[in-house]
C-alpha cells in the first residue's frame, strides 16, 4: 500500500563553512510531496525524488518520517537532512542557497524541534551528537559505497551499479548494488550490534543451509555484505500456509541452538567475538531497571512503582519455572519473528542476527508468535513446532505446561532489549524505537492476568 509523505528538506550549502542552506521562496524550508511503500523505508522514495527529480547525487544523511497519530491515508511528515550539496548542483526552481535561518518557517508540529535542533547544530558549528550514528555524518556514504565495490570484487562478486541508500534507521543502514547475479546488500550496524557482521559470518560457516551467505565484513566498521535471497517471507505466505511455515520456522531455528548449546567452543567462539552473555538469572534485574525510573524500556521514566512490582513478581516467578525446565545456553537470536525469516528453495532461512546472544533459548518463542496476533492456528503451530523441537533434549510435556512462563520471560527479554536500543540511540531517533518495549510489556501483564484470573475461577 502507498504511503505519502510531506518531505522538508535541510541541504546545507557547497560548504558546510559557508554557514548556508536550500530555503524555499518564503524563506523556509523546500518541500516536497512523494508517494512510497508503506512495507519500505522512507529513504527509497527520497533519495529516489532527489536523484531522480532534483539531479541531487550527495548522500541523505537522515530521514525522520514522524508517523505517529497521522490518520490513514493523510501525508506522513518527514524532516530529511542531506550532505553538503556539490558544487556544480542547480538546485529547483524557487529555491536558492541563503544564510541559515532562526526560525525553520512553517513546519508540522512533530519535526519542528528536529529542524530547529539540526538548524542550529549546523548554525553554530558544532560537532555531532556523541551519539549520531556513522552514516548520519558526511563522507560515510562514499566510505562505505568503496569498500562494498572492493571488497565484492574482491570476493567474485563485482558490483555491476552504484550502491544505493535501501534502509537508514538510527539502529542501521543498508546499501543496495545489482550484481550479474543476485543483488548484494551492504549493512551497517550501530555500537551495540558491533559484533553482528563477525557473528553472521561464523553462523553461515556452521549452518549454511540457514543462515545467509556472508561476502565480505568489515568489523572495525560494523559491516557485512550479504546476497538478497530473493524470496518470501515467513510472515507473508498466504495465511492458509502460515501455520506450517510458523512450525518449520521454529524447527530450523532451534535445530541450530541444539546443535550449538553441547559446542562449549563454538560458544567461546561466539562471545570472543562479541556476542554478548544474557543469562537468565540476570533477567530479572535488567527488567527492573528497564522499566524503573531511569529505565527506557517502555516510556521514559519507567512505569509506577506499584505497577512495576507486580511484573517483577511476575517474571520471577516465570524464571525459576523456565530454568527448571533444563534449556540449555545457546546462540539465541534476539529478534526472531516472521519477517527475518524466509523460504529458499524448500528451507527456511534466518537473517538479521544484530540482537544474538548467548541465553536461554526461551526468550526467542515471545518473538516468533508475536506477529501473528490473534490468529490463534498460527500461534499453536508455532509452539507446537518450538517445544517439539526442544523434545528430544527437555522434557516436552514439562515445557508445553510452562509456555506461559517462557512467554513472559521472552516478553521481558524484549523490554530489557529495547531499553538497551533506546539508550545507544541518539535522542532525536528514539522515537523510532517507541512502542515495542510497551507491546511486550503489555503482553506479559496480559499473560499474568489471564492466569490470575483462572486461578480465581478454579
Amino acid at each position: 500500500m502507498a504511503v505519502k509523505l510531506d518531505l522538508r528538506f535541510i541541504i546545507p550549502g557547497r560548504q558546510l563553512s559557508d554557514r548556508a542552506i536550500l530555503v524555499a521562496a518564503d524563506g523556509g524550508l523546500p518541500r516536497a510531496d512523494v508517494e512510497g511503500d508503506e512495507n519500505e523505508a522512507a529513504i527509497i522514495a527520497v533519495d529516489s525524488l532527489l536523484r531522480e527529480t532534483w539531479d541531487f547525487r550527495a548522500a541523505v544523511l537522515e530521514t525522520h518520517p514522524k508517523w505517529k497519530d497521522v490518520p490513514d491515508g493523510d501525508s506522513i511528515p518527514t524532516l530529511v537532512w542531506t550532505e553538503p550539496a556539490p558544487a556544480d548542483w542547480t538546485p529547483p526552481p524557487s529555491a536558492a542557497f541563503g544564510p541559515i535561518p532562526v526560525d525553520p518557517g512553517d513546519l508540522p508540529v512533530t519535526i519542528r524541534a528536529g529542524a530547529v535542533e539540526l538548524l542550529d547544530e549546523l548554525r553554530g558549528g558544532a560537532p555531532p551528537p556523541e551519539l549520531r550514528p556513522r552514516w548520519a555524518r558526511p563522507g560515510w556514504f562514499d566510505r562505505a559505497s568503496a569498500w562494498m565495490r572492493a571488497a565484492s570484487a574482491a570476493a567474485g562478486r563485482p558490483l555491476t551499479g552504484q550502491p544505493r541508500p535501501f534502509f537508514l534507521r538510527g539502529i542501521s543502514a543498508l546499501l543496495r548494488a545489482p550484481t550479474d547475479g543476485p543483488d548484494l546488500f551492504l549493512k551497517a550496524v550501530f555500537p551495540p550490534f558491533h559484533a553482528e557482521p563477525v557473528l553472521s559470518r561464523l553462523l553461515a560457516e556452521r549452518f549454511p543451509a540457514t543462515v545467509p551467505a556472508v561476502v565480505a565484513i568489515e568489523p572495525d566498521e560494523g559491516w557485512l555484505v550479504v546476497e538478497d535471497i530473493g524470496s518470501a517471507w515467513v510472515g507473508e505466505v498466504p495465511e492458509m500456509d502460515r501455520p506450517d511455515a510458523l512450525r518449520r520456522g521454529a524447527r530450523a531455528l532451534v535445530a541450530m541452538q541444539r546443535e550449538f548449546a553441547p559446542d562449549a567452543a563454538a560458544i567461546r567462539t561466539l562471545l570472543d567475538a562479541g556476542a554478548p552473555h544474557r543469562p537468565l538469572v540476570a533477567l530479572g534485574d535488567s527488567m527492573a531497571a528497564a522499566i524503573g525510573p531511569d529505565g527506557m524500556g517502555v516510556a521514559d521514566g519507567g512505569i509506577e512503582p506499584d505497577r512495576a512490582r507486580r511484573v517483577l513478581e511476575a517474571l520471577a516467578g516465570s524464571i525459576a519455572a523456565a530454568e527448571a525446565i533444563g534449556l540449555p545456553e545457546t546462540v539465541v537470536h534476539g529478534d526472531f519473528h516472521s519477517g527475518n525469516a524466509a523460504f529458499v528453495d524448500g528451507r527456511i532461512v534466518i537473517i538479521d542476527w544484530s540482537d544474538a546472544a548467548i541465553a536461554s533459548p526461551a526468550i526467542d518463542l515471545a518473538t516468533w508468535v508475536a506477529w501473528s496476533g490473534d490468529r490463534q492456528a498460527e500461534i499453536d503451530a508455532a509452539t507446537d513446532g518450538w517445544v517439539d523441537a526442544w523434545s528430544a533434549m527437555v522434557d516436552g510435556d514439562a515445557l508445553r505446561a510452562v509456555i506461559d512462563d517462557v512467554l513472559i520471560v521472552g516478553a521481558a527479554y524484549q523490554v530489557v532489549s529495547y531499553d538497551g536500543i533506546r539508550r545507544n540511540l541518539e535522542p532525536a531517533t528514539r522515537y523510532t524505537m517507541t512502542g515495542g518495549g510497551d507491546h511486550f510489556l503489555k503482553e506479559l501483564e496480559k499473560i499474568r492476568d489471564r492466569r490470575a484470573r483462572a486461578i480465581q475461577t478454579s
